[in-house]
């Protein structure tokens, strides 16, 4: 995990600045920054209209009664490529443009639904509800068996002082 964590946040960005840097040297930093802005209005103006037809398919399939499972995963999918178009470079814009196009957009929906099922044969993340507590637990910490929350008390009964002088003798009850 910290792998891939490692190569989304520092590998990628590192060539994805390289190769800024390395095009600016080419056709100059202002054609740079403006071609960048240029991607990244493009991605987004794509993003949001691919996103707006998905939703509307959503919707219709709600309408009908019918689970739209497959617009999810495009929706999650197109949010996704819009979050990666807004960020400067070019790897990162490419690979936003493959993730809107819906003929790619198909392989990576194909990958995201084997990694789905995965998750779901062995799931990382357990969680119990159980009236008022709820309790969520990784694999790697498993909750223990004995409750924390349970106290054990005794109860007494007891007068104060000013009535037990003047019953003596009564039994409490």
């Amino acid at each position: 995990m910290f792998g891939k964590i490692f190569l989304a946040f520092v590998v990628i960005p590192i060539f994805d600045l390289y190769l800024l840097v390395k095009i600016g040297g080419e056709i100059g930093t202002l054609n740079t920054v403006m071609l960048v802005l240029l991607t990244a209005f493009i991605g987004a103006s794509l993003a949001r209209s691919q996103g707006m037809s998905t939703m509307q398919k959503v919707r219709e399939n709600m309408d009908r009664g019918v689970m739209p499972a497959e617009e999810i995963l495009d929706a999650v999918i197109i949010f996704a490529a819009g979050l990666v178009l807004l960020t400067p470079g070019f790897i990162t814009d490419a690979l936003g443009l493959l993730l809107l196009f819906p003929p790619t957009r198909g392989y990576f929906k194909r990958w995201l639904r084997v990694q789905i099922e995965q998750m779901k044969k062995n799931p990382n993340v357990h969680m119990t509800y159980q009236q008022t507590e709820f309790k969520a637990w990784t694999n790697q910490e498993q909750p223990s068996q004995r409750l924390d929350n349970v106290i054990d008390i005794e109860a007494s009964e007891t007068k104060s002082n000013e009535a037990k002088n003047d019953d003596k003798d009564t039994p409490i009850q």
